[in-house]
C-alpha cells in the first residue's frame, strides 16, 4: 500500500512547478525525499511544499480542506454552523464580484439555515 501511495505521489507531483531548493527549514527534508517516501518529516514540511501538494490533494480528494468527522458531543448544529460560515464566505465573494442575484440566493439560504438552528 505504501508503495502504491508513493508511486501515485511520484506521478502526481511529476510537474515542473516550484520546488524549494533548500527543503524544509525545520527538519531539512527535501521535496525529493518527500516524493520518494510519501511522508513529511515534520509539521513545517506541509507549508514548505504546499505550492506543489495542494493542487494534487484537491485533484485527488475533490477539495483542499480537511473536514474530518464531527464528534457526536458537538451536536447536529455544528455542521449547520460550518455550512453557514462557508455560505457567508461565498456571499462575501459574490458581493465583491457584483453577482447580486447569486448573493441574494445565498443570503436567503443563510437565513433559512439560521432559522433551523
Amino acid at each position: 500500500m505504501e508503495n502504491l501511495f508513493s508511486a501515485m505521489l511520484n506521478n502526481a507531483f511529476n510537474t515542473s512547478s516550484y520546488i524549494p531548493a533548500k527543503g524544509c527549514s525545520k527538519c531539512g527534508m527535501t521535496y525529493e525525499e518527500f516524493r520518494n517516501t510519501g511522508k513529511f518529516g515534520c509539521n513545517d514540511c506541509i507549508d514548505t511544499f504546499k505550492p506543489r501538494i495542494m493542487p494534487v490533494v484537491k485533484n485527488i480528494q475533490g477539495y483542499d480542506a480537511h473536514t474530518g468527522k464531527i464528534p457526536k458531543r458537538a451536536g447536529g448544529n455544528y455542521k449547520i454552523k460550518k455550512d453557514i460560515e462557508k455560505l457567508k464566505n461565498e456571499l462575501k465573494s459574490a458581493i465583491e464580484k457584483e453577482e447580486y442575484e447569486n448573493a441574494a440566493r445565498i443570503r436567503d439560504k443563510i437565513r433559512e439555515m439560521e432559522s433551523n438552528i
